[in-house]
């Protein structure tokens, strides 16, 4: 086995003994570990950043309760909510899409610098395209691929409404068609 000179801080090494005694572990076994994790995710092609994004999308995933649904399922039982009762489904698709927002927003409170994570976030969903874009106070969110029917598009849009009303956008717009929703807003000051 070779062996390699080391120089960390003493912050950095008294956390890697801490968690070596916690852990019933040695410190180079900890050291090999995270190589080994290092350089596997570099195999990959994702980089500590990359990560740590993957990290905060599945921190808010876990925030929401989200489940994977197949879409042939999800479109067929929006649909049938939203005959029985829309205001209720609309209703909850919003208070949803509210916690997402302030999960989100721990995580960048300034909506001007969001398109970057939203743009990392949506290299984990099924969706075809999600896009978020600042100019000036005028805020766009796009979002394709957001279910096959009117109904679910339409959902969809009053949940990007009230994301983007927990970070102050207001006086909003929305298109809709099948699979795709766009919400407009301005920033309020």
């Amino acid at each position: 086995m070779a062996r390699l000179n080391v120089s960390l801080t003493n912050e950095m090494a008294k956390k890697i003994q801490d968690s070596a005694d916690a852990d019933g572990k040695t410190i180079s076994s900890i050291i090999t570990e995270s190589v080994d994790l290092y350089l596997h995710l570099k195999e990959m092609g994702l980089s500590r950043s990359r990560l740590m994004r993957l990290l905060n999308y599945f921190e808010v995933v876990k925030a929401i309760n989200a489940v994977p649904i197949p879409n042939i399922l999800l479109d067929p039982t929006l649909n049938l909510a939203l005959e029985k009762s829309k205001d209720k489904v609309m209703e909850m698709w919003c208070e949803s899409a509210r916690v997402a927002a302030e999960f989100i927003k721990t995580i960048e409170p300034d909506v001007r610098k969001l398109p970057e994570e939203i743009k990392e976030f949506s290299n984990f969903t099924p969706l075809g395209k999600m896009e978020l874009k600042n100019e000036g106070d005028d805020v766009e969110f796009l979002l394709i691929g957001t279910g096959y029917s009117i109904g679910a598009a339409k959902v969809t849009a009053e949940a990007m409404k009230c994301f983007l009303s927990v970070y102050g956008v207001g006086d909003m717009q929305e298109m809709v068609s099948e699979g795709f929703a766009k919400v407009t807003g301005k920033l309020k000051q």
